[in-house]
C-alpha cells in the first residue's frame, strides 16, 4: 500500500488520514488531535483525486483502487454526524463507488500489487483470521423466513422488488460465510448491496420496515468484523437504531440480529487493532 501511495498525493493523503484515525485509537490521549489532522488528510485527499485522478490509466489504477478503500474505511473508523441507519446508506453508495472504479481498472489493477484480490476473488485472496472468525450461532437457520416477510404487510411493489434483490444477495453472503468456515473476506461482506443500493438506501431512509429488517440481518454480517478497530461497534449502533425505528409489531423479525449483536459480551477491539487493519 505505501508503495502505490508514493505514486499519487491523493493516495497518499488518505493512507496518512487512515494512519492518523489508527493512532488515534491506539492512543486516546492525543486522539483530538489525531483526527483532527486524519479529516484535514481526507479534505486534500478528496480534492486531489477531483483536481488530478484523471482518466483511468495503467500508471493511477492501483492508485485510484487503492484510494477508494481507503475512503470506505475512513468512513467506519470515523462516528458518524447522522443517525446511524442514515450512515448505512452513505457506506452503500460508497462502496458503490468501488465497483465504478473497479470496472474501469480491473485490466491495470489485476496484472498488478492488488491482484490477489482479484484474480484469485474477494472469497479467497484475503481472509478473516481464524481466530477473529465467529459465525454466530443461529447463522445456518437461513434467511429463507424473510421471504415471508415481504408479505407479511403492505408495500408498494417496486418496494418488494428492491427488497427482494437485496435479500437474495444477502443469502449469497450468508451461505457463503458458512460455506467458506473463515475463508470470507472482509471485502466480500462490505461490498454490498452490488445491486440497487440506491433504491436500497431510498427505503432505509424512508424507514420501510421490510428494509430495516434486512438491513438488520447485514448487521449480522458486520458484527463478523467487530474485532476490527475500524469498524468496532458499529453492527451494534445501527441495530439500536434500527430497533428504535420499527413498530414494535415488527420487532419480533429482528430479534436474532438483536440476540446475536446485542446479547454478546463486549469487548474492546481486538486482533488487527494493532495493526493498520488495511487487509480487504
Amino acid at each position: 500500500m505505501p508503495k502505490v501511495a508514493f505514486t499519487s498525493d491523493y493516495c497518499m493523503h488518505a493512507l496518512l488520514g487512515f494512519s492518523a484515525l489508527h493512532k488515534a485509537h491506539m492512543e486516546p490521549g492525543i486522539a483530538t488531535a489525531l483526527r483532527t489532522s486524519a479529516v484535514d488528510h481526507l479534505d486534500k485527499s478528496l480534492v486531489g483525486y477531483r483536481e488530478h485522478s484523471g482518466p483511468t490509466t495503467a500508471e493511477n489504477a492501483d492508485a485510484k483502487f487503492a484510494f477508494t478503500w481507503l475512503v470506505v474505511l475512513f468512513a467506519y473508523a470515523i462516528p458518524p454526524s447522522v443517525p446511524p441507519i442514515d450512515a448505512m446508506t452513505e457506506l452503500f453508495l460508497l462502496v458503490k463507488g468501488i465497483d465504478s472504479v473497479l470496472a474501469e481498472s480491473w485490466f491495470w489493477v489485476s496484472q498488478g500489487p492488488f491482484a490477489p484480490i482479484l484474480t484469485r476473488g474477494f472469497q479467497e485472496a484475503i481472509t478473516l483470521p481464524p481466530e477473529t472468525y465467529a459465525p454466530p450461532e443461529g447463522m445456518d437457520f437461513g434467511l429463507n423466513h424473510l421471504d415471508y416477510m415481504l408479505n407479511v404487510d403492505a408495500i408498494l411493489l417496486d418496494d418488494r422488488r428492491v427488497c427482494a434483490l437485496i435479500l437474495a444477495e444477502l443469502k449469497q453472503i450468508y451461505d457463503s460465510v458458512l460455506r467458506q468456515q473463515g475463508q470470507t473476506s472482509v471485502a466480500s461482506i462490505l461490498c454490498f448491496p452490488k445491486m440497487e443500493s440506491a433504491p436500497f438506501s431510498l427505503l432505509i431512509k424512508r424507514r420501510v420496515p421490510q428494509a430495516l429488517v434486512v438491513l438488520a440481518y447485514y448487521c449480522v454480517l458486520l458484527d463478523v468484523l467487530d474485532s476490527r478497530w475500524w469498524i468496532h461497534g458499529w453492527a451494534a449502533r445501527v441495530l439500536r437504531d434500527i430497533l428504535g425505528a420499527l413498530p414494535e409489531h415488527w420487532q419480533t423479525w429482528i430479534q436474532w440480529p438483536a440476540q446475536s449483536i446485542l446479547s454478546k459480551p463486549q469487548m474492546r477491539a481486538t486482533g488487527a487493532s494493532e495493526q493498520l487493519g488495511l487487509m480487504v
